[in-house]
């Protein structure tokens, strides 16, 4: 059976991760499966959860799963710890008593439980009283058609707010105003502000590292001298040098051991990352690890596939690819002011067909968007096979990174 999951995030106010709606699969066609009521299926359908590993897919964060009436009748929330996940009840689900009796249930073991894609209604109140988050889709009801719901909602009940869906910064601003309190979306991953500002002289010396480890052959004192002009960088390098991953008896205090120990693979990928990550400070951490997700997933699909590229350079363009969110810059205007070959900009500014197929397959994977035609064209073979256990390696390294 394949086994598809994936995670979006879920942000604060200040656009810190919350925690991730979990989305499943067991096809490139299912929704979250329907099960009867028979135990032993049940059990497989816990033991698949677990088997990716609800601690690695949520990095200690809440999880919201979508729960059909059946799953909800059946107690199926139960087979998961209640701190580890948050019941998402679909909005098909009509409130008659064997849903509330669930409810009740749920609520008195400890689980918490938000209303999906709300629309208000009297006789959602009994579930209303019984949850602790209501979710908006702003794509189905508009922000300003819910000014009058939001305020009679908050004057009634204690509930969390979320909105999902949202989709520009116009929207994320508006809707915290309105007294949302988390947010779902794409609105962290588009640029900002798209203009032809000018970078800070810190950022361009941040430009000038990651064009030095672009290069096929590094000039490593030109490294070194780019990392000791960036405090921020040259600190990282430290800490990450001498952290537990390494296991050093003895701590390394210059720059140039701690390149030297790294080696060049580790240093590129060590470069691209921190210094991404430090290229935007006002933009969420979930930014760039999502873009190291993706950056990893590319560089498995060098191994698979004829791209022109070797998986140094899918791992860059696959990190390079939200550049234009980081900086909230146009990407043309980016790669204006680094020194990239030709086949690099042409696959970052979409002329690249096989590298923009391979973004659209790792960009629906993490959109959970598993009925896109480009899965379907590939549906049986050997990349798709591969897909969820490429997502879980990145999982791994951009969590590892970011801890």
């Amino acid at each position: 059976m394949d086994i598809f999951v994936a995670r979006q995030p879920v942000f604060t106010a200040r656009k810190k991760v919350f925690g991730y709606e979990l989305l499943f699969r067991t096809g490139l066609e299912n929704v979250f499966p329907e099960i009867d009521g028979d135990s032993a299926t049940a059990g497989v359908l816990a033991n698949t959860f677990f088997s990716f590993g609800l601690d690695k897919m949520l990095a200690g964060r809440p999880g919201l799963i979508n729960f059909t009436a059946s799953l909800l009748r059946q107690k199926t929330p139960l087979l998961f710890p209640e701190n580890h996940i948050i019941i998402e009840v679909l909005e098909d689900v009509s409130p008659d008593p064997d849903i509330i009796a669930a409810l009740d249930l749920f609520k008195k073991k400890g689980y918490r439980i938000a209303l999906d894609d709300f629309v208000y209604d009297e006789k959602y109140e009994s579930m209303m009283a019984r949850s602790s988050m209501i979710k908006f889709d702003l794509i189905a009801t508009p922000l300003d058609s819910l000014v009058p719901v939001i305020k009679d909602i908050q004057n009634r009940f204690p509930m969390t707010l979320l909105a999902e869906k949202v989709e520009t910064h116009a929207q994320f601003d508006q809707a915290k105003e309105m007294g949302f309190e988390l947010f779902q979306g794409y609105f962290f991953s588009k640029p900002e502000i798209l203009s032809s500002r000018d970078l800070s002289a810190d950022q361009i010396t941040k430009i000038k590292l990651i064009n030095a480890a672009a290069k096929a052959e590094l000039d490593l004192d030109e490294i070194e001298a780019l990392i000791k002009k960036n405090i921020s960088v040259s600190f990282k390098l430290l800490k990450f040098i001498n952290s537990a991953y390494f296991s050093r008896s003895v701590a390394i205090d210059t720059i140039h051991d701690a390149m030297v120990v790294l080696g060049s693979d580790a240093l590129k990928k060590f470069i691209n990352i921190v210094v991404a990550a430090d290229l935007n400070e006002d933009k969420p951490n979930e930014l760039i690890r999502s873009s190291v997700i993706r950056a990893r997933m590319c560089e498995h699909f060098a191994g698979m596939t004829k791209t022109g590229f070797t998986p140094d350079e899918m791992f860059t363009m696959g990190l390079f690819s939200r550049m234009d969110a980081i900086l909230d810059m146009p990407m043309a205007d980016i790669l204006k002011q680094i020194t990239l070959s030709d086949k690099f900009k042409d696959a970052l500014l979409g002329r690249d067909k096989i590298f923009q197929r391979i973004l659209a397959l790792v960009t629906c994977f993490e959109q959970g968007r598993w009925d896109h035609k480009v899965y379907k064209q590939l549906q049986g073979s050997r990349i798709i096979d591969r897909m969820p256990g490429f997502y879980q390696d990145a999982l791994a390294m951009a969590d590892a990174f970011f801890v």
